[in-house]
Formats: C-alpha cells, sequence, structure tokens
C-alpha cells in the first residue's frame, strides 16, 4: 500500500507542503559522498520528489533528473515548472515496482523523508527495487528518516509493526497516514545489503515551547556493494 495519503494531496492543493529550496543536508552530503558520480554526469531518482525543490540543486551539478511523486496536483504543476521533464518526473508510488523498471542506470537514489512515511514491509520493498536500479557503488541518501527518540513517536496507533505509527492527531504528523520511527540497529537491518558509510542523528529539542518538544531523525548514506 502507497504511503502517500490523500490529505497530503490536500496539502499540496492548498500550498502547505511547498517547498522553495533544496534541503541543505541533502546538497552536503551529495557533495560529500559523491564525488565521482557528479564528475561522471550520472542519474539521479528522487522518491517523493514532492514540489521539486532539490531538481534546480540536482541540475546545477551536471546530473540526469528524474523523480516519482504521489501527487497529481504537484507532478501537473512541475511538469509546467520544468517542462524538460515531462517524461522523466512521474506520477506514481515508489513502493510499485513499476516505477524502476524504465529507468536509466541510475547513480544516486535521493528521498528526503518520503519513505519513512511507509510500513515496513513497503520500505523493505523500495529498498530492495532501490539497490537493484542503482549502479554498482551507487549511492542511497535518505534524509529526515524520523527516530525513535522523536517525541511523537509515542502518538497515534500501531501501524501493523513496532516501528510504525498511524492516526496521529496532533503535531506535525496530523492525518498524513503511516509514519516509520527507526533506530539504529533497525536501519542497519534493513539496509542489510548496502555499505552504510554515514548514518547521523539529528536530536533538535524546541526550547520556546511548554514541553519543549523534541524532533528526531537519521540522515543515512548507504553505497551499494
Amino acid at each position: 500500500m502507497s504511503g502517500f495519503s490523500k490529505e497530503r494531496n490536500n496539502e499540496y492543493q492548498e500550498e502547505l507542503q511547498i517547498t522553495s529550496w533544496p534541503w541543505s543536508d541533502l546538497v552536503s552530503l551529495v557533495h560529500r559522498y559523491c564525488k565521482d558520480q557528479i564528475i561522471s554526469k550520472g542519474a539521479v531518482f528522487e522518491l517523493g520528489c514532492g514540489a521539486g525543490p532539490n531538481i534546480p540543486f540536482i541540475q546545477s551539478i551536471g546530473m540526469d533528473y528524474y523523480g516519482v511523486e504521489g501527487s497529481e496536483i504537484i507532478v501537473n504543476n512541475l511538469h509546467q515548472k520544468f517542462p524538460n521533464l515531462k517524461e522523466k518526473v512521474k506520477i506514481g508510488d515508489f513502493t510499485d515496482i513499476n516505477q524502476f523498471t524504465s529507468l536509466p542506470i541510475i547513480d544516486i537514489i535521493i528521498d528526503r523523508a518520503a519513505v519513512t512515511h511507509n510500513n515496513l514491509p513497503s520500505i523493505k520493498r523500495t529498498l530492495e527495487y532501490s539497490y537493484s536500479a542503482l549502479n554498482s557503488g551507487g549511492y542511497f541518501i535518505g534524509i529526515d528518516w524520523f527516530s525513535t527518540k522523536h517525541d511523537d513517536f509515542k502518538m497515534g496507533v500501531s501501524g501493523g509493526d513496532k516501528y510504525t505509527r498511524t492516526n496521529i492527531q496532533e503535531g506535525q504528523f496530523t492525518n498524513v497516514g503511516n509514519v516509520h520511527f527507526s533506530d539504529e540497529r533497525h536501519l542497519r537491518d534493513i539496509f542489510v545489503n548496502f555499505d552504510i558509510v554515514s548514518l547521523e542523528e539529528k536530536v533538535i529539542i524546541n526550547h520556546a515551547t511548554k514541553n519543549k518538544h523534541r524532533f528526531a531523525s537519521w540522515n543515512i548514506v548507504a553505497r551499494k556493494k
């Protein structure tokens, strides 16, 4: 089942999830670990590209961009904004193998907090397809995979496994469907086929809020063996 929810599509329609700037963590990690891929001007595939904030960055380093996004509203907007990507950015569910079968050989797969909005079987399936699509020595870069140290891990109800929560009714995950949280051991288990070259955990406490809310997530860089 897709992790993309109708509620998320409504947020896009109301421009509640529109982001214009590339994610700084992604920019940093690509430059730090993917120098060979940048030099060779290879291909990048983004899972859940949203409003396309990372597209100009990928184009600026001379790499060929492909993306998949569940929101028809957003993809139509992207086709208007980037007409040269009409055949490369598609509406679809990245947990479905059909989103990978027509791709060229991919050098980098990027994901910013999209895959982590699925349950465990869907995440494992996506990583399996990603591994197969990657060139030898290619990278999967995941940004903001939510950590079990996140305060919202206590919210909602089980989404079918111990790491997935759903039906969260307050905070940043209100009505977004599945939210998957990970600890280090869990990430190493699900990325077992990859070589993990970087695994960073961020914990941010907002001292301006009464409850000092804690946001926690992982950035992961994994290389195809």
